[in-house]
C-alpha cells in the first residue's frame, strides 16, 4: 500500500509531458524578438528562461502554482548564472486571502517594491513573464468555454512598479486551422485596466500555447505583443539543465 501511495504522490508532481517548449516573443511585426523557453520541472512549478543571445545575460524566472486554482502563489525572479543555476534578485508573492501582491526586485538604481490588489473570482498571471503561469494553466484546465483571468505586469519605468495590468475576458471561438494544425481560439478582450484586443491560440489536446498576440507590449521598449511556438524538445529536466549550463558553456574567456 505505501508503495502504491508513493508512486501516485511521484506521478502528480512529476513533470507533466517532460517537453521544453521554445517560443519566440516579439512585436507582432516579428521586431524586437527574443528566444522565450518553457519549462515544467514538476506539475507545481514553471521555469521561463528569456534570451536574446548565448553568453549575455539572459532571465530566468520560476513561479510556483497553487494548484486549487492553478495561478501563481509566489514568483522567483532571477537570471542564468555562469553554471546554469537561477541567481535571484526579486520575488512576487500572493496574499490569497486579500488578493494582494506584493513584489520587490533589486536593480541596479536600488531596491524596488510595490504592491497591487487583483479582482476575486478568477486567476491571475504575470504578463511579463511570457505566459509561462498561463500555459500551465492552459495545459491544467484545457478549457473549452469563455474564461476570465487578471493580468498583472512588472513595468520597472513607471512610477507603479507593479499593477493590476487588466482583467480578461477570454471569448472561446472553437477549433480552426492555425498555419496547417487544429488550434483553439480564444479572442481576448481587456475588459478594464489597460485597453486592448488580442488572441490566443492553443493545442486541442494538451491545451498549450501555440500562439497568443496583443495589441499591447508585455515589455518596455515593445510596441505590441507576440508569442510564438517555434519547437518542442524532449529530455525533461536533463535536457533543461544542459540547455541552461550552455548559455555560457563556449563563450569567450
Amino acid at each position: 500500500m505505501l508503495s502504491l501511495i508513493l508512486a501516485a504522490s511521484l506521478a502528480s508532481s512529476a513533470a507533466p509531458d517532460g517537453l521544453i517548449r521554445h517560443y519566440v516573443r516579439s512585436n507582432r511585426d516579428g521586431s524586437e524578438a527574443e528566444n522565450i523557453v518553457h519549462f515544467r520541472p514538476s506539475r507545481e512549478n514553471v521555469a521561463v528562461y528569456k534570451w536574446s543571445s548565448k553568453c549575455t545575460t539572459a532571465a530566468y524566472v520560476t513561479a510556483q502554482m497553487d494548484t486549487a486554482a492553478w495561478e501563481p502563489k509566489a514568483l522567483d525572479a532571477g537570471k542564468v548564472a555562469k553554471d546554469g543555476s537561477q541567481a535571484k534578485f526579486g520575488r512576487i508573492d500572493l496574499d490569497p486571502a486579500t488578493r494582494t501582491l506584493s513584489a520587490w526586485a533589486d536593480l541596479p538604481p536600488g531596491r524596488m517594491s510595490d504592491t497591487t490588489t487583483l479582482p476575486q473570482g478568477m486567476p491571475w498571471f504575470l504578463f511579463d513573464y511570457d505566459l509561462g503561469d498561463l500555459n500551465a494553466y492552459l495545459q491544467e484546465v484545457k478549457p473549452e468555454t469563455d474564461l476570465m483571468f487578471a493580468f498583472a505586469l512588472i513595468w520597472p519605468e513607471s512610477a507603479d512598479f507593479l499593477t493590476h495590468m487588466a482583467t480578461i475576458h477570454a471569448a472561446h471561438r472553437g477549433i480552426e486551422d492555425h498555419d496547417g494544425r487544429p488550434a483553439r481560439r480564444f479572442d481576448l478582450h481587456f475588459i478594464s485596466g489597460k485597453d486592448g484586443r488580442g488572441t490566443l491560440w492553443t493545442d486541442p489536446v494538451t491545451g498549450a500555447i501555440l500562439e497568443a498576440e496583443a495589441s499591447v507590449p508585455n515589455h518596455p521598449g515593445m510596441s505590441d505583443f507576440r508569442l510564438k511556438l517555434e519547437r518542442t524538445q524532449l529530455g525533461g529536466q536533463e535536457a533543461w539543465e544542459k540547455l541552461l549550463k550552455a548559455h555560457y558553456g563556449n563563450c569567450p574567456a
